[in-house]
Parts: structure tokens; C-alpha cells; sequence
């Protein structure tokens, strides 16, 4: 069972849209959105942060240092989420947790052929609507949602990456906080490719 960032999400938006002031859609109509400084996440990727995992199995690129943002129970070891949110207001977050289980076995490096259905429904009890959602690879699943933030009314849309691997789920997400703002799907593509796997035992 993997831990979607569509919560976390929502949460950050309404946090961001409150620092910044951001317009609900029914202001928008009146006014114009407020222009934010550099966009930070504008730079060359190659001049990101690399991001080392914890345990070591891991390396992602972010535009700034990432920290980490929550530690909650899963099925067999605590869910750890990390994520960064740019002036421009891009958030780019991983979590990830272990799934128990041989860590070798076909079962724990691919993704059941029905777990596109079971993220659904995880999706719509979230109430985050699907727009699409591509299996890039046995063991990468790949999806555009939008979901609306209940305490501000915006609607962020966002690409999530999925990610399972030696019994361990990683889950990457990349969207503006910024009300009806379409996701910039270059610059995530960009993210969610600048991850690297390391073959060394993890520490438990």
C-alpha cells in the first residue's frame, strides 16, 4: 500500500495560498493573480540540490534542499515525505516506505495489473479527479490529477509518479500551488527522470 500525496497536497496549497495571498476562483474573476519573484525552479537541472535518501538507496534532484515534511506509521516501516515548494509556487515532494516481503521477488519489483483501479479509488476518496494515468515501465506508474483544496476553493493540478522497487514504494509528485495553474509537465518530467537508485543494503 502506497501513501498518496493528494492530502499533503492540499495541505501545502492552502498553506501557500494563505502566505501568498493567492485568489479563489470566484476573486480571479475580479482580479488578476500577484506575479512571485525568480522562479527558482527555472534552473537548469543540472544546477539542482541532489537529494541523498536517508538510507542511502536513492538520489533526486530538487531546485532547493528539500526538507522533511512528515513521518507516519505504514505497513512495514514509517512513511517519510520530502519536499520543497519554489517561489514561484512548484512544490516537487517524495515519500517513500518499505512494503515488507523478499526484496528480490518479482512481486516487490512490479505493480499488480490492477493497481491502476485501487489508486483510483484511493484518488476519488480523496476527491481528486483523474485525468490520466500512464504504466510507464512493470514498476512505474505515472498520473495527472487535479484536486480542489477545500479551505481555498483552488484547484491544483499535479503529476504523480509511482515508483515500487525492491520492496520499496517511492512516490514522487510535482504541481503548482497556485489556483487553475496547468502543471508544467517538462519541468516534472525533468524531476521525477533526475532519480537515481543506489545497490547498497538499507538500513532499517
Amino acid at each position: 500500500m502506497m501513501m498518496l500525496p493528494g492530502a499533503v497536497l492540499a495541505f501545502q496549497a492552502a498553506a501557500y495560498a494563505t502566505k501568498h495571498r493567492i485568489p479563489t476562483p470566484a476573486q480571479r474573476g475580479q482580479a488578476g493573480q500577484k506575479k512571485t519573484g525568480p522562479a527558482s525552479s527555472r534552473r537548469r537541472v543540472d544546477d539542482w540540490v541532489t537529494f541523498r535518501g536517508p538510507d542511502g538507496d536513492f538520489t533526486l534532484k530538487f531546485p532547493e534542499k528539500p526538507k522533511l515534511q512528515e513521518v507516519a506509521p505504514g505497513p512495514a516501516t514509517l512513511i517519510r515525505s520530502y519536499a520543497v515548494t519554489t517561489q514561484d509556487g512548484i512544490n516537487f515532494s517524495i515519500n517513500f516506505h518499505d512494503i515488507g516481503g523478499d526484496p528480490r521477488s518479482r512481486e516487490n519489483n512490479e505493480w499488480k495489473r490492477e493497481l491502476e483501479e485501487i489508486m483510483a479509488a484511493a484518488d476519488r476518496n480523496q476527491n481528486v479527479q483523474i485525468i490520466q494515468t500512464h504504466r510507464l515501465a512493470k514498476n512505474v506508474i505515472e498520473a495527472e490529477l487535479l484536486q480542489t483544496v477545500p479551505e481555498t476553493g483552488s484547484n491544483i493540478n499535479y503529476l504523480r509518479r509511482s515508483i515500487v522497487r525492491r520492496a520499496r514504494v517511492y512516490t514522487l509528485a510535482c504541481g503548482s500551488m497556485i489556483n487553475n495553474k496547468k502543471v508544467d509537465r517538462p519541468l516534472c518530467e525533468k524531476f521525477f527522470n533526475s532519480i537515481r537508485f543506489i545497490s547498497k543494503p538499507r538500513r532499517h
